[in-house]
């Protein structure tokens, strides 16, 4: 992973900061832009569904690259104040919910404390703690469910140990 710190105002011109975490093909796993009006995550209010060029990216003046310890430091201050806990029933705990679909129900799996134990489930870019049940297909339908604000059903979840 690369990780990518851009200084870049927003669009009312204050001034502002985009974290990135990108993987080698390109495709952004962890987003978020942090300006004075707040912060916004992908993919809750960015919807980002295609691969991205790091190389043109680390290379732009108001850009540079960082370690992943100072990237995951920057990421923990601001990640308890996303949109999306506040659609989980009590955010340290874990949850297995469901989105209704045209394909059927979409379904998610949110574990604050360790990773799945099967591999059936696939994390969902943007979250450290947030997995899919399916392929990449599923996990960008997923994404585009959550900026879409479509419906999660919840229901408890027994923490599957890795």
């Amino acid at each position: 992973m690369r990780f990518i710190r851009m200084y870049l105002g927003g669009e009312s011109g204050e001034p502002g900061l985009t974290l990135y975490e990108i993987d080698a093909i390109g495709w952004v796993h962890r987003q978020v832009q942090i300006h004075a009006g707040g912060s916004r995550f992908a993919p809750e209010e960015i919807l980002m569904q295609r691969p991205v060029n790091p190389e043109y990216m680390a290379s732009h003046p108001a850009a540079d690259e960082i370690e992943a310890a100072e990237f995951e430091r920057l990421w923990s201050e601001i990640e308890g104040c996303r949109s999306f806990r506040d659609r989980l029933p009590d955010p340290g705990l874990s949850w297995e919910g469901w989105i209704g679909h045209r394909d059927g129900a979409l379904r998610l799996l949110w574990q604050p404390n360790m990773a799945p134990a099967t591999p059936a489930w696939t994390r969902v870019p943007g979250f450290n703690t947030l997995y899919c049940q399916g392929d990449a297909l599923k996990v960008r339908e997923i994404q585009r469910s959550l900026f879409l604000e479509r419906p999660i059903h919840w229901c408890t979840a027994v923490p599957q140990a890795a």
